[in-house]
């Protein structure tokens, strides 16, 4: 646990690889390429490819500081067409950035690969969702050779390899997987449907990587210019204040058009929680300025957006935003 933030230079991002051991090689030098490391040579699942990657912060992300804002430099290459064609205006091409350019929606994730450091096999996580927005990472990765990642860890529930990563420690990282937030059983549904149709939209945080999927739609520009015209909700269920997870950016996002709604206690009592959200519903709590209540004009003109929501917490949430007049199919899970 880190008692302050540390930082390096974004520049630190490219990773250093073992020269290979050739009799007569030339002393001219070879261009680098981006090593992809397979697990599994009999598998074509996207997921086997690794990407090396850099961290370059480990800040306190609650006050507490038992969550972690972990900033990484995944490498990420652009080729020469790229560095040479970037200024030309209106131009289509093939940058070769090919990690940014699979990062295309909100909610996606990775799976993460770092080392225990006692030489046993690497650690795994399976889903690590990616907290910035596509624009978010392509702004911040434009002029580099690497794409700038940002992830939320709990000291609670992911492992010190990662927590406890230091600035210049190498992770690996999938490409970007899942197809952001949709519904299973309507494959049409999405973030961006619901948005084309004026949906009031609710979204759901349940604790540290609910909140990471969330903070991805939060930044994301086509739903901060929709937060003009309607209402967008978050609730956002934490453990307590002082491990709630981007506390300070709250009171900004208030500010951009969102009603944050905090829910303290509701990650371990979840009838509480669910006691909680409906009697905001049964209200109508008002967003600022004056806007329609949370579920908007009509429910059935709603859609809500599950983050870190699984089994007997979705179950619920589904049942009691059922209730209240929500069509399941405008329900979406990450």
């Amino acid at each position: 646990m880190f008692s302050h933030s540390q930082r390096i230079a974004p520049v630190a991002a490219r990773v250093t690889r073992p020269r290979t051991h050739e009799k007569h090689r030339s002393m001219s030098k070879v261009p680098r390429k981006r090593e992809l490391r397979v697990l599994a040579s009999s598998t074509d699942d996207e997921s086997a490819i690794w990407y090396s990657c850099v961290v370059i912060e480990n800040n306190a992300a609650s006050v507490d500081g038992s969550q972690r804002s972990l900033v990484v430099a995944v490498e990420d290459k652009q080729n020469d067409e790229a560095q040479h064609l970037r200024s030309s205006p209106g131009l289509v091409f093939n940058n070769g950035k090919v990690w940014t350019e699979t990062f295309t929606k909100p909610g996606m994730y990775v799976k993460a690969r770092f080392g225990r450091g006692d030489g046993s096999d690497d650690g795994v996580v399976d889903k690590l969702p990616v907290a910035r927005s596509p624009y978010h990472v392509r702004y911040d990765s434009a002029r580099l050779d690497s794409a700038k990642v940002e992830f939320l860890v709990d000291a609670g529930t992911h492992p010190a390899g990662l927590t406890a990563a230091k600035p210049g420690d190498v992770i690996s990282v999938s490409k970007p997987l899942g197809s952001g937030f949709t519904n299973v059983l309507f494959a049409e549904r999405s973030l961006e449907a619901a948005m084309k149709e004026n949906h009031a939209l609710v979204l759901v945080a349940r604790g540290t990587s609910g909140m990471a999927s969330i903070r991805s739609i939060l930044d994301w520009q086509p739903v901060l210019a929709y937060t003009d015209k309607h209402p967008v909700t978050v609730f956002y269920l934490a453990n307590s204040q002082e491990s709630s997870a981007l506390l300070s950016l709250h009171d900004e996002w208030r500010s951009e058009g969102y009603k944050i709604i905090p829910v303290y206690g509701g990650v371990d009592d979840v009838d509480n929680a669910m006691f909680m959200i409906e009697q905001c519903l049964l209200t109508g709590a008002l967003t600022a300025g004056g806007k329609p209540t949370i579920l908007g004009k009509s429910p059935a003109s709603c859609s809500v957006l599950l983050a870190g929501c699984q089994g007997d917490v979705a179950s619920k949430l589904l049942h009691l935003f059922d209730s209240r007049g929500v069509s399941k199919e405008n329900i979406l899970t990450d």
